[in-house]
């Protein structure tokens, strides 16, 4: 199966490609490339079967690739069920940290009710947040039931 997201990391600026090579570079299928070509993508002029340059291969993924991102600005989360930035609901969110440094904001979406997240680093809580209300929780520690690399309990069934 073919990714869904074509890279132009891989592609040469300098080459051209045919329909096979273009596929194999960017991670897609021949059919995909073909597509491409039906819906913006120009190759060379006269030339048969279908070459694409290099360059004009990067610029069309790169244009495609941001004309689908949409940014969260200060205060908002994306919500995945949505696909849209949105403010969670309330205008509250919990900061759940993960280590000494990231963390999660958490949110409830006001469409859908699914739980938003946005990741972010402590120092930056603020700039993420931006007006909204911060609760900051914390996750229990989970329990380590070995020392050096021996189980304490001898039977399996009893848990932690």
């Amino acid at each position: 199966m073919a990714n869904r997201r074509h890279s132009a990391r891989r592609v040469k600026r300098l080459r051209s490609y045919n329909v096979r090579e273009a596929a194999k570079v960017t991670g897609a299928t021949a059919g995909t490339i073909r597509h491409l070509l039906k819906n913006g993508l120009e190759p060379v002029a006269g030339c048969f079967p279908a070459i694409v340059r290099g360059i004009d291969l990067i610029d069309f993924l790169n244009r495609r690739s941001a004309s689908r991102k949409r940014p969260c600005g200060p205060g908002r989360m994306f919500c995945l069920r949505c696909k849209e930035p949105k403010r969670p609901a309330f205008d509250e969110v919990e900061f759940w940290q993960d280590g000494t440094k990231l963390g999660s904001l958490r949110g409830l979406c006001p469409t859908c009710t699914g739980v938003m997240h946005r990741r972010t680093s402590v120092s930056r809580i603020k700039a993420a947040a931006g007006n909204l209300r911060i609760s900051i929780k914390s996750e229990e520690p989970r329990q380590d039931c070995s020392v050096s690399g021996r189980h304490l309990f001898r039977n399996k069934a009893e848990p932690c």
